[in-house]
């Protein structure tokens, strides 16, 4: 027997009524005639209206008792009732199996599974969605969120290759979205399987799953009943364990069957939208968009008969006592119903008006709470993450330092987060959150040191670069120097036999008018003058015949020297903050991911090391 009080609150009033009775009985025992009167003669002396006195008292104690527990609400069943839920919501549960790279539909399944599943998340105006993906297993891309730009930045990411295993389990991708809309409190929802194919060991499974299940199953076929071989990503086809390669067709009869039997829609690609108008909320949603009629369990209460019940008993007591009459009176009158209202703002205290004004996104006037959690949560939504670790430094608890490291890794602080991650998990056991976020900031502290390294490598490269271009242009003002110093070199060489040609016209001039012994001198010393010259000379010609290639190489030199100069004069034009601004973009720039599909990858290899399967995962043994 499932039984239960609805308001068991109402029993807490026994123990005044008890304790009211019992005084009431003490004190009626102590006031009575008999006890001052002999037995004997009591009989004689005592009126029948004295000996029945005392009966309505027990009488009105088993009635209040009852009405009481009657009050209280018992409840021996439950009853489904029509109830109403705000907004509608909905899980898009993607195949990332291999046989999405099947090229039946060009350019393949997958890429055009992605846009229908784009098209699908701008049709959901109203509600939430959440997205799923499972190849070997199923994982959460999104919660349910009713921002559609986070929904269509990770659907292009999503591809099989990211998937941390192979195979097709698609009862765990189902169970997952329930397990999103129930944790979410939405009564009623749909879960739209995107989908080439189930295979028909999982078919009875999924009848299962939703006949448990409070969700509409919606089936999207994206292929066709022909099919074509599976063309990977490195080349080649897929081939299965024999050598054959492997054709994927799509059973259309399955799917719609398998939507059909839990009161769901079915649609088959098309190259025109629609397809996917056949999940669009229909006309009556579309008017009730904050209110949606669904099936809920309720108690019922059996009180009501109980009261019934005690209507003979209180007919017997209303001549018996005026204060039962009046109690009835108030018992029974006809109750209007009671709205909570709203408390005014002038009765709110500071924490009060600030979680209103959080509620409302106004982060600004919730950051005055005198709540330390409060006032840090409103400071990290306006992103002022410094204030906000000053706040949460204040909570020591497991959720204070949880919320702690979320802030430091805001700033910046990772390793400063990794450990306030690590003291939240010493306070609270199976703190998952807390163990994913440390996950998490280890790899992104992780890439940040890697990163790093790469800087500091690419700063020595460059500026042993740098080196190399200071040595080559000393020495390549070495080479033009050397240059200039051999031209000026065989300017004086063909000067000084001119020269000395001159000196020996005069000195033979001179001769002539002086005597022959004179004469012989100096013939002698035009002789020894020559004999010099001609030593000079052939000491000379080395460097003559360096100097003669000089030309062609001191061209190339000037050329590059021309270039260096037109590079530095470009340089030279940004100024120095600018080059830090372009210094600091190259940087940001490597450091973003070009992807968000390793994000992706990551997160769903983390959460995959975490599973612990006591056996393979069903879908798993088919790597297509």
């Amino acid at each position: 027997m499932d039984f239960e009080f609805i308001r068991p609150a109402l029993l807490w009033l026994l123990i005044p009524a008890l304790i009211i009775f019992s005084v009431l009985l003490v004190r009626n025992k102590k006031s009575a005639p008999a006890d001052l009167i002999a037995p004997h003669l009591a009989q004689f002396v005592m009126s029948d209206n004295h000996k029945k006195q005392s009966q309505p008292l027990w009488l009105v104690a088993v009635f209040i008792l009852l009405a009481i527990v009657f009050s209280a609400g018992p409840s021996f069943e439950k009853k489904q009732v029509p109830v109403f839920q705000a907004k509608n919501a909905r899980v898009i549960v993607m195949d990332m199996s291999y046989s999405m790279f099947s090229t039946d539909i060009a350019p393949s399944r997958l890429v055009q599974a992605r846009f229908k599943a784009l098209d699908m998340i701008e049709l959901f105006k109203e509600g939430d969605t959440a997205l799923v993906a499972y190849a070997g297993s199923a994982f959460t891309i999104s919660p349910l969120t009713n921002d559609a730009s986070t929904l269509a930045n990770l659907i292009p990411s999503l591809s099989p290759d990211i998937m941390p295993s192979k195979g097709s389990n698609v009862i765990e991708g189902l169970e997952k979205a329930d397990d999103l809309l129930k944790q979410a409190g939405y009564l009623d929802g749909d879960i739209i399987l995107v989908t080439d194919g189930v295979d028909s060991l999982d078919q009875e499974d999924i009848s299962r799953f939703t006949a448990q299940s409070n969700y509409r199953l919606n089936v999207y076929g994206v292929g066709t009943e022909q099919g074509a071989p599976i063309k990977l990503p490195e080349g080649g086809f897929l081939k299965d364990i024999q050598g054959q390669i492997v054709i994927p067709t799509l059973n259309v009869s399955r799917l719609s069957s398998l939507a059909r039997n839990s009161g769901g829609k079915f649609a088959l690609y098309q190259t025109s939208n629609q397809d996917i108008q056949t999940f669009a909320p229909t006309a009556n949603a579309e008017v009730l968009k904050d209110e949606k009629q669904s099936q809920a369990l309720w108690r019922v209460d059996a009180g009501i008969y109980g009261l019934i019940i005690l209507l003979p008993l209180a007919l017997f007591l209303i001549r018996r006592s005026s204060l039962v009459v009046g109690f009835l009176f108030v018992m029974f009158l006809p109750q209007q119903q009671v709205y909570a209202a709203e408390l005014p703002e002038v009765f709110k205290n500071q924490d009060q008006r600030a979680l209103d004004a959080y509620q409302q996104n106004q982060f600004e006037q919730a950051a005055q709470a005198e709540n330390t959690q409060l006032k840090g949560a409103a400071l990290y939504q306006q992103g002022n993450y410094q204030a906000a670790m000053d706040a949460f430094s204040e909570d020591k608890s497991a959720t204070g330092l949880y919320n702690y490291g979320n802030a430091l890794a805001k700033a910046g602080e990772l390793e400063q987060a990794i450990e306030a991650y690590k003291q939240a998990q010493q306070l609270k056991n199976d703190f998952t959150e807390a163990k994913e976020n440390q996950a998490l900031v280890e790899q992104l502290l992780q890439q940040q040191e890697q990163q790093q390294q790469q800087d500091q490598q690419q700063n020595n490269d460059q500026q042993n670069s740098d080196g190399q271009q200071d040595n080559q242009q000393k020495q390549q003002g070495e080479n033009s120097q050397q240059g200039e110093n051999s031209e000026q070199s065989e300017q004086q060489d063909g000067q000084q036999p001119s020269d000395q040609g001159e000196q020996s016209d005069q000195k033979g001039e001179q001769s002539e008018s002086e005597s022959d012994q004179q004469n012989k001198p100096e013939m002698q010393s035009e002789k020894d003058t020559s004999s010099q010259s001609g030593e000079q000379q052939p000491e000379q010609a080395p460097e003559q015949q360096q100097a003669q290639p000089q030309p062609s190489q001191s061209d190339e030199q000037a050329k590059q020297q021309a270039e260096q100069q037109a590079m530095q004069a470009q340089a030279a034009e940004l100024t120095n903050e600018e080059k830090e601004k372009a210094q600091q973009l190259n940087q940001l720039l490597r450091k973003v991911p070009d992807d968000p599909a390793i994000l992706l990858r990551n997160k769903m290899q983390l959460e995959a090391q975490k599973r612990n399967y006591q056996r393979r995962p069903r879908g798993a043994e088919k790597s297509w």
